[in-house]
């Protein structure tokens, strides 16, 4: 299954949702397969990733999966259709009320335990680890400027080139090329990281609950 199969399921799926609701969690899915591209991914791989279109689409409507397979056995739904199903003869939705505050609580866990889970654990890590990586950038940066700080000081200090001194600054110049460089590739790993942990604190507050 390509991505253009899968939206187009994920789309027909989720239609009796909310608009903002059904947009949230479309989103999501294309910023997946947006970020799976970036990292060399195909588009089924990725497909497979999130799993089976039905399972998701369960997932999100919850009770209403069920009733939905029952109105429309086909599994295709119309927009005359869902106009009629999610409305009552009144013109008021059919879900229940009690539905949301019901799966308010889950969320509300969820959202408690992230935050404690954030903020004693993972962001210190994630802060520790970029500290480490700003002072390799620094380190980079400063073997860099070596040899321009050499002869600065040839120029302005002894006013004649000393030898060991350059030959000491080309050492670190070469030294800071290659912190450089290995600064660079941590620095996209880091930020892939970082944000598929934001991430996926995203995906656990949308989770729906059956």
């Amino acid at each position: 299954m390509n991505r253009l199969q899968f939206m187009n399921r994920m789309k027909e799926g989720l239609y009796p949702l909310e608009a903002q609701e059904r947009a949230e969690l479309l989103s999501d899915y294309e910023q997946h397969f947006d970020m799976g591209l970036s990292e060399g991914k195909s588009e089924k791989e990725i497909a497979v990733e999130l799993g089976n279109p039905e399972d998701l689409i369960k997932e999100a409507l919850g009770d209403r999966y069920f009733q939905d397979r029952k109105l429309f056995p086909q599994g295709r739904v119309h927009d005359e259709e869902l106009i009629s199903y999610n409305k009552s003869p009144q013109g008021s939705p059919s879900i229940p009320k009690g539905t949301s505050s019901h799966r308010t609580t889950p969320r509300f866990f969820r959202a408690t335990g992230l935050v404690f889970l954030n903020l004693l654990l993972a962001l210190p890590i994630i802060a520790t680890i970029w500290a480490l990586w700003i002072s390799f950038a620094g380190i980079s940066v400063s073997g860099i400027l070596a040899p321009g700080l050499a002869i600065l000081d040839f120029i302005i200090v002894h006013k004649q080139v000393v030898l060991p001194e350059l030959f000491v600054s080309l050492v670190f110049f070469g030294i800071g090329i290659l912190v450089g460089i290995f600064a660079l590739r941590l620095m996209k790993r880091l930020g892939r990281w970082t944000a598929g942990y934001f991430k996926w604190n995203q995906t656990v507050l949308k989770r729906k609950d059956n």
